[in-house]
């Protein structure tokens, strides 16, 4: 642990709580006893009674950094106040400034209060380079303090004693952000949510509180895990301590030393740059939870997740805080390990989400390269064409042995790679379709300069048809030496000649080299795309239209049907519960690979969708959904298996149920029909099939889903 401001060995916590538990009341304003669990409360003492499965602790906690709020004012050697309105990426509702009637330190507590009033301040985050931009109005004042600074730890036990307030929309959070983005921006370097809780002793919310882990790859393919749990005492009612026990390759979750999460490396994982010669990467099995970590307190007010306060919301609310502790294990302070406290057996740690498996597409190596695609009706070709343009002046000269050899005597010229004719295969445009490859994309090649003006930069493009061109300069590396270079897509720029960008759902040339500003010789070879998860390089389809009257594709020979733009997405409340894939099958080639979790009680769904919605009410004479299933496994499940069609979120058709279910290990074709699909009884009233995005949504019952384990293919709907 860094940043130690002091340091206690303290009597063994477990001994110290058993005696308590023998008395009537145990707590203390005195606040002298440093010891993790230890409570400063009466009323957090008597919550903290549940009994654990383990008896002994490993070893002893060092208190090495504290806040027991005595006095009367804010300790600024360890908080700083944040001091912003622009809603924390959830849509928050509050300004963060910097207030004693928004934080203030009194009769040993600190006060966090959120404020019904119209408040001006920042934009912007102040971690953001604009800092702090326009200024905006909020109906709403609150605090948000941090340690950032001041107090910044790599492992350790993490604490605080409070009362919550509650309320419709009202947000409190005791949470830890990375000091430094080692690894990226969020949620690259992680996240770590002790305590959060919404809309507490509300419909639905009640007494429930959260520990969560964000981390994964960028936005919008982001990933969180967590859980939930529910003390015995409500929590605004009496204080309870609220801790997480970090160590390397694990975190575990404490209400009052009731231990009910744990989150291991098996489950998490990073997915960042490498840097220009490596490109993404996966970290080291702990990141990125293996860097410095700040302190966070705050109170939101509304937000995507509690939604906003409603006439029944009381304000003023505050957020009270008895103490903040963080522990150093005494027995290995450089991993953490070694100190865990009443650990339950029966709590087995969330199953996560691992990292995904990386897949290359082949452009050209030794060569150009000849891409595949299934589509339906058969099997594309489309051997990649490399070209120059020097607009007939002669500055560009190309050469081919082991490698493609490049010469630019001067501007204007460049050299790409283009797609093949497929404009003779019916329904099939020329171009390619880089499927969700935007934001975890990269394009990769091996670059040997042999010469290169001081002054000429060599640029990098995506080009989907003039203007439609986006670009990256790259940093030149040194000359007479092969060097891997790697382009995140998402760092391509809009094309700075004229107005445009690449369209990534219809790229002509997925290559493009081009000097700026001078003369350079080099050669190219390995070039490709490499991407992560459910991603690929896809034809261009025609057809796409919003009047589905004939029958249509869904997903059949290894592609996605043309009018579903979205794709095959996955629902699961970010668990990780749902693990969504194409494998390869003899006979088959790609099909849709679903498993669901082993934990029980966790739900999720798979399906294929479009952004735009369509008419399919042709459908309702005659038509039917068909599609073929194996499935691998029925895991702990009661073998419901459910189909459904959906025109927008919890609207779609009633959860009809295979029947009978599917046998094990073979392949079966089921056929449902339409307006059955439509009529049954359960179905929404607002499902509208003139209307609809959504053709097919697989899901196991409800609370049913425990280990299951299906392949799907040949889905389409028939007239």
């Amino acid at each position: 642990m860094k940043n130690v401001t002091k340091q206690y060995t303290p009597v063994p916590w477990l001994a110290v709580s058993a005696g308590c538990l023998l008395l009537t009341a145990c707590g203390s304003d005195s606040k002298t006893n440093f010891t993790p669990g230890s409570s400063s409360s009466s009323s957090s003492m008597v919550s903290s009674s549940s009994s654990q499965a383990s008896s002994e602790p490993a070893s002893l906690w060092n208190l090495v950094w504290s806040d027991e709020f005595d006095g009367n004012t804010l300790d600024r050697e360890k908080w700083s106040f944040e001091k912003n309105c622009w809603g924390g990426g959830n849509n928050e509702l509050q300004c963060y400034i910097e207030s004693d009637r928004n934080a203030y330190v009194a009769d040993g507590k600190l006060h966090i209060v959120a404020l019904k009033e119209s408040t001006d301040g920042p934009s912007l985050n102040e971690e953001d380079p604009g800092y702090p931009g326009a200024s905006v109005t909020r109906d709403y004042s609150s605090a948000r303090l941090r340690s950032k600074g001041n107090g910044d730890w790599t492992y350790g036990r993490i604490e605080i004693n409070a009362r919550l307030p509650q309320g419709q929309g009202i947000w409190p959070a005791f949470w830890m952000l990375p000091s430094e983005n080692r690894y990226g921006g969020w949620p690259l370097s992680g996240e770590i949510d002790i305590l959060e809780a919404v809309n507490l002793n509300t419909p639905g919310f009640e007494n429930t509180v959260h520990g969560t882990l964000h981390y994964g790859q960028t936005w919008p393919n982001n990933q969180y895990t967590g859980t939930e749990y529910s003390p015995p005492q409500n929590t605004w009612e009496v204080f309870h301590t609220y801790a997480v026990e970090w160590q390397e390759g694990e975190i575990r979750w404490y209400v009052d030393e009731v231990h009910f999460a744990t989150q291991t490396s098996d489950g998490w994982f990073t997915y960042y740059w490498g840097g220009d010669e490596k490109g993404f990467t996966t970290g080291s099995p702990a990141a990125p939870f293996d860097q410095n970590f700040h302190l966070l307190l705050n109170l939101a007010v509304g937000g995507n997740w509690p939604g906003s306060p409603n006439a029944e919301t009381v304000f003023p609310q505050t957020l009270e805080i008895d103490y903040v502790r963080v522990y150093q294990c005494s027995l290995d302070p450089e991993t953490g390990k070694g100190c865990a406290t009443s650990i339950n057996p029966e709590v087995t740690p969330l199953p996560g989400v691992p990292a995904p498996q990386q897949k290359e597409i082949s452009l050209y190596k030794d060569g150009p390269q000849t891409l595949e695609f299934s589509i339906q009706g058969g099997t594309v070709s489309n051997t990649l064409q490399p070209a120059h343009w020097d607009n007939g002046s002669g500055n560009v000269s190309v050469s081919f042995a082991d490698s493609w050899n490049i010469a630019f005597a001067g501007l204007p010229g460049n050299a790409f790679l283009s797609s093949g004719d497929m404009s003779a295969v019916d329904g099939v445009k020329n171009g390619f379709k880089l499927t969700n490859m935007a934001s975890n994309g990269e394009l990769k090649f091996d670059l040997f300069v042999e010469s290169i003006d001081p002054e000429t930069e060599l640029h990098i493009k995506l080009d989907s048809g003039w203007p439609n061109v986006s670009y990256v300069a790259i940093d030149t590396p040194a000359v007479g030496e092969w060097t891997p270079v790697a382009i995140a897509l998402h760092q391509l720029q809009p094309n700075n000649v004229e107005p445009g960008a690449v369209d990534f759902a219809h790229v002509l040339n997925p290559f493009v080299i081009e000097p700026f500003n001078g003369k350079a010789s080099v050669r190219l070879n390995n070039i490709r795309f490499v991407c992560a998860g459910i991603c690929s390089v896809d034809p261009v389809l025609e057809g796409v239209t919003s009047v589905l009257d004939q029958t249509f594709s869904i997903y059949e020979q290894g592609g996605v049907g043309p009018n579903w733009d979205f794709g095959i997405g996955s629902w699961d409340n970010n668990s990780g519960h749902v693990q969504v894939s194409r494998v390869a099958v003899a006979g088959r080639g790609e099909v849709i690979d679903v498993r669901f979790g082993s934990v029980a009680g966790q739900n999720g769904l798979m399906f294929i969708q479009s952004t735009t919605p369509k008419n399919a009410t042709a459908f309702l004479d005659g038509g039917y959904l068909e599609f073929d299933i194996k499935v691998i496994d029925y895991g702990a499940s009661n073998q419901t298996l459910i189909v459904k069609a959906e025109s927008g979120p919890s609207t779609g058709t009633a959860d009809i149920a295979l029947t009978p279910p599917p046998a094990v290990g073979e392949w079966q074709t089921i056929r449902m029909d339409v307006r059955d699909m439509v009529e049954h009884e359960g179905t929404n009233s607002a499902f509208n099939l003139a209307a609809f995005n959504t053709p097919f949504v697989f899901l196991p019952a409800w609370d049913n889903q425990a280990g299951v384990h299906v392949q799907l293919d040949n889905i389409r709907w028939v007239k």
